[in-house]
């Protein structure tokens, strides 16, 4: 055989195959805490540009982000001017978030504030006069722009997530209660031009999950949560067949606008008393009874080992309690026949959306950075909840009416 144009391939000692693990971990390691090193000086960079060239609120003193969310960057931001210093919060959102959609967020905020809906946090406008500003920015080698908005900082604790949501009983008769003051002061709201969210409502968007779950397991993808999701597919479809809502049925529905993230972690507490929330992100127009669902399924959906994903019943009465008791003198009604009629359905509805965002976010949207025993957790989490549901009907529709 003439080897001359060939390449050898040798073996090396034991000794110097460690060097070059070794060598290869703390590169990664390096690169790992460069890239973290670089993402946060260009969040410096945009912050102290947003203040200092789109706003005259002061001098930026010190940046603090604020962790919980999934989709958007929130940041804590202290500011000097005069020799007084005050605390803002800062919303980076997503790259696909729209101009119309924020304009929607806003305008919903502004109109809850005008009609005496204290627990928002109010929008400061830029120097143009505008409520908010797109600042550029390098991602995946082109350049694009993101929308920041400098919001009131809200007073209050920051006491849950999503997942951590153990609150007490007086807690959840103030979840409902505050949820119900939301809807009260907003269901008058009519977006402006330029106002407008491009999800679709629930009556649309919720009958189309079947095809939708259908088309995405139908992806050539090879990770663990796209086998996760075909496997699983069958029972989702299952479901979806026996917790169904007729057109006639949604047509009935009492809609304004809905929250559309409603958990105890975008709400501050003083003691046990509902006092701030925030993060509109997901708000639109929509079914109000989606929106109390689905604040039941994030506010009483237990995480403990041996009861994930079941409703706790004692919650779910204290924050319908609190929602009904918070209408009982306006002019907002409490829950109607039809809504009561598809409640137990709509709780469904609410998983099935949770599996769509899950899909949407962990799956399509940033594939390759998929953590992917965290989405098969949240997608168990989301089927055992749905058998919780077909095994406790009777249960519900009677706490229901």
């Amino acid at each position: 055989m003439d080897c001359s144009n060939m390449k050898p391939i040798v073996g090396v000692s034991p000794n110097q195959f460690e060097e070059w693990r070794e060598l290869l971990v703390k590169s990664r390691r390096v690169a790992e805490e460069a890239h973290v090193a670089i993402e946060s000086q260009v969040l410096y960079n945009q912050i102290h540009e947003l203040f200092g060239r789109h706003y005259d609120l002061g001098r930026v003193i010190e940046i603090h982000e604020v962790f919980g969310g999934y989709t958007n960057r929130s940041f804590g931001v202290i500011v000097e001017k005069d020799g007084q210093r005050n605390d803002y919060f800062v919303r980076k959102y997503k790259v696909e978030a729209t101009d119309a959609d924020v304009l929607m967020e806003h305008g919903l905020i502004s109109h809850a504030l005008d009609k005496g809906f204290a627990e928002a946090a109010g929008i400061f406008p830029a120097t143009d006069g505008s409520s908010f500003v797109r600042l550029g920015e390098l991602k995946g080698g082109r350049e694009v722009s993101r929308i920041f908005t400098v919001y009131r900082f809200l007073r209050g604790q920051d006491k849950y997530t999503w997942i951590e949501n153990k609150s007490t009983p007086r807690e959840f008769v103030n979840l409902g209660a505050l949820l119900a003051r939301f809807h009260a002061a907003t269901h008058d709201f009519v977006p402006k031009g330029g106002q407008r969210k491009t999800e679709p409502k629930v009556k649309v968007l919720i009958p189309d999950f079947a095809r939708i779950f259908k088309e995405r397991t139908a992806q050539p993808l090879e990770t663990l949560f796209h086998a996760n999701l075909a496997s699983t597919l069958p029972s989702i479809l299952k479901y979806m067949e026996s917790f169904a809502i007729g057109p006639e049925e949604y047509e009935a529905l009492l809609e304004l606008p809905v929250h559309g993230d409603y958990h105890a972690g975008n709400v501050k507490f003083d003691g046990e008393e509902a006092v701030g929330l925030f993060d509109f992100d997901w708000s639109k127009i929509d079914a109000r009874v989606f929106d109390i669902c689905l604040g039941l399924v994030y506010c009483c959906g237990s995480w403990d080992m041996e009861t994930d994903g079941f409703l706790r019943l004692d919650d779910c009465r204290g924050f319908l309690s609190g929602y009904n008791q918070a209408l009982a003198q306006g002019s907002l009604p409490p829950l109607t026949a039809a809504e009561r009629k598809v409640f137990v359905r709509m709780l469904a509805g609410a998983h099935f959306y949770l599996i769509y965002w899950l899909t949407e976010l962990w799956y399509y949207l940033d594939v390759d950075n998929i953590n992917n025993y965290e989405a098969i957790s949240y997608m168990t989490h989301f089927l055992r909840g749905l058998s919780w549901l077909e095994a406790n009907r009777g249960q519900l529709e009677t706490l229901v009416s």
